[in-house]
């Protein structure tokens, strides 16, 4: 497949209004404008999701779509709301569906760079849910960024300079990632 590395997007929340869906989407536009091919699952695709569960598996046309883009991913950004202390139920949820590439010669996400967003309204919020991205991450073996974007929507909005400048950092630091591990063959 030609064209630059594939960025897969996770997350967001669902509906229109979705602060996180928004901070996902322009982290992929500045990924495609320096090359990468990229797809979104944002929050209104992931509220189409059925709940995991690996003793009753349930899978749909969009789990599937998920499994295999994560599949063929060079890096993967994933954008949550912090709720209660972690990621959302519909991120975790998505997350919880790559399962699916445990037996795969890349299980999970090893192998793949990793961005993460948090957004919330407060710093405590936002600090704990990149927490527990960041341990599930680890968990499925991926290389979470060591940027990873925070944003206090109580404080903060997505088209401030700050978080622009933090989207394009953590853009890079997954684009940089996928080219060293494409020369190291």
């Amino acid at each position: 497949m030609g064209g630059g590395p594939l960025v897969v997007g996770i997350g967001g929340s669902a509906g229109p209004e979705s602060v996180t869906g928004r901070l996902l989407h322009d982290c992929l536009a500045l990924a495609a404008a320096a090359g990468a091919r990229t797809v979104a699952f944002d929050g209104d695709t992931l509220a189409e999701l059925p709940i995991f569960s690996p003793h009753d598996l349930q899978r749909n046309a969009i789990a599937d779509e998920l499994v295999d883009a994560v599949r063929g991913a060079d890096a993967v950004l994933i954008a949550t709301p912090g709720y209660h202390g972690a990621m959302s139920g519909l991120v975790k949820n998505a997350l919880d569906f790559l399962d699916l590439l445990r037996d795969d010669d890349h299980p999970y996400l090893d192998g793949r760079a990793v961005g993460i967003i948090v957004s919330a309204a407060g710093w405590q919020s936002c600090g704990t849910a990149l927490v527990s991205a960041r341990s599930a991450v680890h968990a499925l073996r991926g290389w979470p960024t060591p940027y990873a974007l925070t944003m206090n929507s109580a404080e903060q909005q997505p088209d401030e300079p700050k978080v622009i400048a933090g989207l394009q950092l953590l853009t890079d630091q997954l684009l940089e990632f996928t080219s060293w591990r494409a020369a190291a063959g």
